[in-house]
């Protein structure tokens, strides 16, 4: 003879297992302070030049996509680098004649090293590859 459940007992076990699944979904989408995964913790200010939030602090980062620069312009305080990241399909350069130049930029990879800037100013640059694709990067 099979013994039977009481209802008011399935519903407390029912609940209890929420309880706990409810728990373990909530600890698994906490935030991680572990150097490996974030060693630089994201500034508002940022987030538009760093949206992984894994740059230093000091490089900003200038995405490329459909031909376009984004941000533009990018705001920098002496100091600050920035290095660009080719998310098309076709490769692209990042110049400004005789400040800097990127040189080719692989698709779906970032240059090959980052431009400090020392000096405030303005800086127009543009893809040699493609020159109707310009983009300003302003150091304060």
């Amino acid at each position: 003879m099979q013994k039977l459940i009481p209802v008011r007992s399935v519903s407390l076990i029912r609940c209890v297992l929420a309880a706990i699944v409810f728990a373990l979904c909530a600890a698994g989408c906490g935030s991680s302070t572990s150097p490996s995964t974030n060693p630089t913790p994201c500034v508002v200010g940022q987030v538009p030049t760093n949206p992984e939030c894994v740059n230093p602090p000091n490089l900003l980062t200038v995405t490329i996509k459909n031909g376009v620069y984004s941000p533009s312009p990018v705001m920098v305080k002496v100091g600050q680098s920035v290095n660009w990241l080719n998310s098309d399909a076709i490769a692209h350069t990042a110049t400004d004649p005789g400040v800097f130049d990127t040189g080719s930029i692989a698709p779906t990879s970032a240059a090959d090293a980052p431009v400090l800037f020392k000096t405030p100013g303005t800086y127009n640059y543009h893809c040699t590859i493609h020159p109707n694709e310009t983009a300003t990067i302003i150091v304060q």
